[in-house]
């Protein structure tokens, strides 16, 4: 049986303005791919950063980066939080041999390079005017909400924090300070703030986390002349206590909010291809049937296999694609609409799989509020 395309959305549309119940966004790497910059994506995917790396990274490292992906399998090699998992592996090796034909001492900066790189690239301006990130900064100032909205992403930009700080809206972030705010595990877990706060988490680290000389964790503007001033990717290996602790804590949020009763997940950009994040939904989900997750696909449902085997299993995780949908476990695509021409039957689409589509879709809620943007004058 085909799916309703307005039934689904009138869903979402229902969820964005009730107050009551926990409402978070998870952001992933598509969404600012949905901004363009003469033409390209503000911001590269995944894909696209991992062979910037291996063009612009500083040439003493450029052979062992194309040795070490030589020895990953064709999907891997796109993607650059498996290489970093690779190299910090390699490097977290006892011994001093070379190792896949590179040096211990190469592997030892390698990590540091290429999130320079990463920093590089990634660290980019929010253009002035509205965008979807400014979209949902406006609607979490315009909706007076029981509980703070949350915020998580998987990405190292500063794109959010910057629309967040544009539109006047307070937002924690776990760490406390003014100088060079720390990370602290207390205030995270204490979770105490007012409702007009926002929380915002990120699962993958930030090229503004650094770690000073004590080996604390803090944000600060990140140093183009510092290789190793960026803290971004967890790679789940050990790291010392003090690395480890911000990446554990925010997927703890995560979970945190998932266990609420009746919490509703609205995801863009995310493909549910990150294992860690797909095993805390999973989890969560079956443990608790009150919550939701919305899952906002971009393109056509047959590119995102993970996530269908996903909501296959889960009937209170919802995929809505371009062309179908995942809904209560059943795989369809949408039913037909009527033209106003002819009434003929023609195709259905769902656009809200881009990140641009789902601003619109907020700014159509807050009404005709004024965009506040000193940087537009």
């Amino acid at each position: 049986m085909a799916h309703e395309l307005q039934q689904q959305v009138a869903y979402i549309r229902a969820a964005l303005e009730q107050e009551k119940k926990p409402l978070g966004f998870l952001i992933g790497a598509g969404a600012p791919m949905s901004m363009r910059s003469n033409g390209a994506p503000l911001i590269p995917g995944l894909e696209e950063l991992t062979q910037k790396v291996r063009t612009d990274v500083d040439p003493a490292y450029a052979s062992a980066i194309d040795t070490l992906l030589s020895h990953l399998d064709s999907k891997d090699a796109e993607n650059l939080e498996a290489l970093l998992n690779y190299v910090r592996s390699l490097a977290a090796l006892p011994g001093s041999s070379d190792i896949r034909g590179v040096s211990m001492d190469v592997l030892s900066k390698l990590d540091a390079e290429i999130c320079k790189v990463v920093r590089m690239h990634v660290d980019q301006t929010l253009p002035p005017g509205d965008s979807p990130y400014f979209a949902l900064a406006l609607w979490i100032s315009a909706v007076r909400r029981l509980v703070p909205t949350q915020i998580f992403t998987t990405n190292y930009d500063l794109l959010m924090e910057q629309a967040l700080e544009r539109q006047r809206v307070a937002y924690f972030d776990g760490f406390m300070g003014s100088r060079e705010p720390s990370f602290d595990l207390q205030a995270i877990e204490e979770d105490q703030l007012p409702n007009r706060w926002t929380l915002l988490w990120k699962l993958h680290g930030s090229i503004n986390w650094s770690q000073d000389e004590q080996g604390n964790v803090i944000r600060r503007p990140a140093d183009p002349a510092d290789a190793s001033s960026a803290l971004v990717y967890p790679s789940h290996l050990k790291y010392d206590q003090s690395r480890r602790l911000p990446y554990l804590a925010m997927m703890d949020r995560l979970k945190a909010f998932m266990r609420k009763p009746g919490a509703i997940l609205i995801t863009t950009g995310f493909s549910f291809r990150d294992q860690h994040i797909n095993e805390v939904i999973d989890q969560a989900l079956r443990a608790n049937p009150t919550a939701s997750v919305q899952g906002l696909l971009f393109g056509s449902l047959s590119g995102y296999e993970d996530a269908v085997a996903l909501a296959r299993d889960l009937p209170n995780l919802i995929l809505l694609a371009e062309d179908a949908a995942v809904v209560g476990s059943v795989s369809s695509a949408w039913a037909s609409e009527e033209s106003d021409e002819d009434s003929a039957k023609s195709p259905t689409k769902c656009t809200l799989g881009d990140f641009t589509e789902l601003g619109d879709l907020l700014r159509s809620l807050t009404g005709e509020l004024p965009l506040r943007d000193p940087y537009d004058e």
